[in-house]
């Protein structure tokens, strides 16, 4: 049984197995067969699961060395009206740059950093076997090149949404690396079974590994494009991006900093939408910088990983009514409405033109809990001379639908110059005692290529549930208002409390005290009319900006005369004070916002600062978010409570700058797949396994089950395939570059230094490079394919269902015949 060959004990019989270069630790050679190779493939699979965390901890320590910038000194450009700038042309404004070209970084550490194990384990088993070659190392970096271009690249097809479709933007940087992981592998066949069979020359194992560095001329080359035409992904500016999208729309931070103008504009946008705290404007805040850089395939994989570890989550988690908030202003900036960028949530007069923009009618109503049926106002403004249709559904807040109320999933419809419609929400009455509750209503567009709708500002409105049947208090929301001079507006909350029956209406009027009317503010009177239901309503003031230093001024706003049966609360002034730009009360609030946001941001960071904040992070569930933790969450943490805790003692990233923590981590990689060598070793050995099937299956795909989930994470959410197919076609060069180039060099060299020749006796690894050579030819043909033909959608990834399904049919049936092949 097994391998034919045994391991030698100083006392009692051999082992049916060899022993590795550590293991076994115990003598086992009496227990039950049984036994073994449960107590093997259970400790395998801990292993693997313990180097896939120990790879995320390497993979960070890669991002803070690649996150390194230097300096720039760039003129600031005149915007095309000429107005609007801080700086003359001729004066320079500094901006950081990433120093690591993104192409070289991805080949060369963050390749390394998802190819790690594998290559380490291939020089280990070299080495560790007195420098002659073995089976396990190059038949595991065979069989996972193999399984991330045929089963990863299917899986990333079917992660897709119905007839969604990722196409390879840079595609000659994906068939550079691409031909030269073929190379690389068509290079290994000849050197095996051509050129000087079973024997490794020293020249060889030299050209084989120096490919590695030729590999990263030509990608660079091809990046900048040297040798064609630039295209717009290389644009000067996408150099100047601190890792955001390339942009200048997307420039949101100011030297690595939250630009403090920017941030006040956002969240008075966000604030708009009812029941939006600071704290929850400051998470938006952040999740909208986060979203906004660029992340690549590295950031996923250690996403992955953390997913299934139960750790800290490195993507936002919004709770339902907020993530829903941020729906709206992200399609908002899509359509070209983004706060964060210095845009306003005005529409343009084209806009009003074009466009039928639809919207709730109020931010907020309250409704009786045994009201029944009630009606919600939807109106359009703007284009109506044509058709419209939105869609509203129901968000759950801490009233529940099927409990509190009915589900709201409806479709309506806007005919020809009709501006209101009426869609029926109904509550219902459980007859007990409860506080107020509340539920979301959101508005979406329903896409149609004959119609032009966009959503306006009130596209979520906030229903709170009642026990009260009266007409209401009206009152302002605060007794005073602090804004800025600079701001040009106040906006002042009225509100409408204790009932809000039938429709009432309260008048109000601005008082001139130190602030004269006309001269700092536009004020004036009028009227503020709250419908059936609706609790909240804004009173908009400009605010004039003399742009004089002056001291702080103040007017106030009255409520009176109401009708309808409401009444006017006790609030009925409120005092409106405008500080001067440098007024410190307004700095220490908006600080406080920067420092709410920073921590979010802080919260989100692949790694920590501190060992103390490490180690806490890994003894937590979710990193210490236990909000959003899961049952799965938390058996997650427990089997991996124990790596986790072990590699938190690993140095921060913040120590010498990463590098500690990149040399560390490799070490223990190291060790892990040491150990994980001999593990796979003995397991084949027990159930009768050789070690090249071994490789290609077992171990391939424990190693790879963090590109699996990375890769599919990647795919979903960039609007390209590049970092996704590069990262896959990448790693394959590197891992047989490195993960046999390196440890065949180093062996051969030794041979050379005595005399001898380095052997490799088995043709078995040459024939399976051969199969994966001929696999890798028809996969790269069927994916072009895919690009140029219709009826796969004319890209790589995605596309229709059915053409879809044939390309993942023909990819799995090539890794199929592959394993089959191998077994043999």
């Amino acid at each position: 049984m097994g391998h034919g060959n045994t391991s030698s004990y100083p006392w009692g019989p051999n082992d049916i197995c060899p022993g590795g270069l550590i293991l076994p630790i115990l003598d086992e050679r009496l227990w039950p067969i049984k036994v073994r190779v449960a107590v093997y493939l259970f400790t395998l699979l801990y292993f693997l699961l313990g180097i896939s965390i120990v790879a995320d901890v390497f993979m960070t320590a890669i991002d803070k060395i690649t996150s390194h910038t230097k300096k720039v000194y760039l003129a600031k450009e005149l915007k095309s009206n000429g107005s609007d700038v801080s700086l003359r042309p001729d004066q320079p404004e500094v901006i950081e740059v990433r120093i690591w070209n993104p192409t070289i970084a991805n080949l060369t550490l963050m390749a390394l950093g998802t190819s790690s194990p594998e290559i380490l384990l291939s020089i280990i088993e070299t080495v560790g076997h007195n420098f002659e070659a073995r089976k396990l190392g190059p038949n595991i970096i065979v069989g996972s090149a193999a399984f991330n271009l045929l089963i990863i690249t299917s899986l990333c097809t079917l992660s897709l949404g119905l007839n969604e479709k990722r196409r390879i933007h840079d595609l000659k940087v994906f068939l550079v690396i691409g031909a030269f992981s073929f190379f690389a592998y068509i290079w290994l066949l000849l050197i095996i079974e051509v050129i000087s069979p079973n024997i490794i020359e020293l020249w060889e194992a030299a050209a084989t590994f120096l490919l590695f560095p030729i590999l990263m001329i030509f990608a660079y080359a091809t990046d900048q494009n040297w040798c064609g035409k630039s295209t717009e992904h290389n644009t000067h500016q996408l150099d100047l991006d601190l890792g955001q999208s390339g942009t200048k729309k997307q420039l949101i931070l100011n030297n690595g900093k939250i630009d403090k103008e920017n941030l006040i504009k956002f969240v008075k946008d966000v604030k708009k939408y009812s029941g939006i705290t600071d704290a929850d404007a400051a998470k938006l805040a952040a999740t909208k910088l986060i979203d906004s850089t660029h992340r690549g395939a590295m950031w996923y994989r250690i996403g992955a990983v953390r997913r299934f570890t139960g750790g800290k989550k490195i993507e936002p988690i919004l709770e339902d009514h907020l993530r829903q908030v941020y729906d709206v202003i992200k399609k908002n900036g899509d359509n070209g409405y983004d706060t964060l960028n210095h845009k306003t949530p005005n529409f343009s007069q084209n806009d009003e033109t074009k466009y039928a923009i639809i919207e709730f009618h109020a931010p907020t109503i309250a409704v009786n809990e045994n009201i029944g049926r009630f009606p919600v106002i939807i109106w359009r403004h703007g284009n109506l001379n044509t058709k419209a249709t939105v869609r509203v559904d129901s968000i759950n807040g801490t009233a529940k639908e099927g409990e509190d109320f009915v589900k709201v999933k409806e479709i309506v419809e806007f005919k020809e110059n009709e501006e209101e419609k009426e869609i029926y929400i109904e509550i219902l009455d459980d007859n007990k005692w409860e506080p107020d509750e509340e539920f979301f209503l959101r508005l979406s567009v329903v896409h149609h290529k004959d119609l032009s709708v966009k959503l306006g500002c009130i596209s979520i409105m906030e229903v709170t549930i009642i026990d009260n049947d009266e007409p209401g208090i009206i009152s302002f929301g605060k007794r005073g208002l602090l804004v800025k001079e600079s701001t040009g507006f106040v906006e002042v909350p009225i509100v409408r409390t204790h009932g809000s029956d039938s429709e009432v209406s309260v008048k109000w009027k601005t008082i001139d005290e130190s602030a004269i009317s006309g001269r700092d503010y536009i004020g004036g009177e009028g009227e503020i009319i709250f419908k059936d239901k609706e609790v909240a309503k804004i009173l908009r003031i400009e605010i004039i900006n003399d742009m004089c230093p002056e001291k702080d001024e103040c007017f106030e706003i009255k409520l009176f005369e109401t009708t309808g049966g409401a009444k006017i609360g006790n609030v009925n002034r409120i005092a409106i004070t405008i500080s001067s730009d440098d007024g410190k009360y307004f700095d220490s609030v908006v600080d406080r916002l920067m420092l709410l946001t920073n921590i979010n941001i802080h919260a989100l960071e692949l790694h920590r600062q501190t060992w103390a904040e490490q180690i806490k992070t890994a003894m937590t569930v979710n990193g210490g978010d236990l909000t959003n933790a899961t049952t799965l969450t938390y058996v997650l943490h427990f089997f991996s409570f124990f790596w986790k805790v072990i590699f938190a003692f690993i140095p921060p990233a913040a120590v010498f700058s990463g590098w500690l923590r990149f040399f560390t981590s490799l070490t223990l990689i190291g060790v892990m797949a040491m150990v994980i060598g001999d593990l796979a070793t003995i397991f084949g050995c027990l159930i009768g396994l050789d070690d090249a099937v071994t490789a290609i299956t077992i171990v391939a795909l424990g190693m790879s089950l963090p590109d699996i989930l990375g890769a599919c994470m990647v795919t979903r959410a960039e609007t390209h395939a590049d970092e996704a197919m590069i990262h896959i076609a990448g790693s394959i060069a590197v891992k047989v570059l490195m993960g046999v180039g390196l440890p065949w060099f180093i062996s051969a060299l030794y041979h050379y230094s005595n005399g001898n020749l380095f052997e490799i006796p088995s043709t078995r690894i040459g024939f399976n490079v051969f199969l994966y050579s001929v696999m890798a030819i028809l996969a790269v043909t069927v994916l072009m394919v895919r690009r140029n033909v219709d009826f796969f959608g004319k890209a790589e990834l995605g596309g229709p269902t059915k053409g879809r399904y044939i390309t993942v049919a023909i990819l799995i049936s090539l890794w199929a015949v592959f394993k089959r092949k191998c077994r043999k």
